[in-house]
């Protein structure tokens, strides 16, 4: 190998160490709370989620409460039978849309407010303990273009556990 096709491929290696460390980015810095509480027979839900960072960040809606429906159980339920199935709709879905992220700028809170009924059957009366957890899909920095689904980079996130007594 001549000197020049050694550096050639060092350059090249080089350069995609730094484009794939580059694309992994850190965890975007959230924080998240969830209440809920029993009103007119049925259980509301209300999801606080704040970006604690110091950079805009945009979330891939998907699966999460702050879709505005239940396409998938982000909640888990349990009561004195054990858990409780999920109910709701679940999507298949293609690559996402702008319109489809969350977009939390340094600072800022988002709630969303769901019907706990309308993704499960719950028993009339008796304690529930609600875990509310999911995967952002996609988490990408401001000024970046939604991805395909298949450069998506996720993130966990988990919301709290409440013990409702009814």
């Amino acid at each position: 190998m001549s000197f020049a096709t050694g550096i050639s491929r060092r350059c090249l290696a080089a350069a995609l160490l730094a484009a794939c460390t580059s694309a992994m980015a850190a965890p975007a810095p959230l924080s998240c709370r969830f209440e809920a509480a029993a009103s007119g027979g049925q259980v509301q839900l209300t999801f606080t989620l704040r970006n604690t960072g110091t950079t805009e960040v945009q979330l891939l809606r998907w699966g999460s409460p702050f879709e505005g429906a239940w396409f998938a159980p982000f909640v888990t339920v349990h009561g004195a039978g054990g858990a409780l199935p999920f109910q709701g709709a679940l999507r298949k879905r293609g690559d996402p849309s702008a319109q489809d992220y969350l977009r939390l700028r340094a600072g800022e809170e988002r709630q969303a407010a769901l019907t706990l009924d309308d993704a499960y059957a719950l028993p009339p009366q008796g304690a529930l303990t609600l875990k509310a957890a999911w995967r952002w899909h996609d988490v990408i920095t401001a000024g970046n273009a939604p991805r395909p689904r298949s450069a998506h980079q996720g993130q966990e996130q988990a919301c709290g556990e409440v013990l409702l007594k009814r």
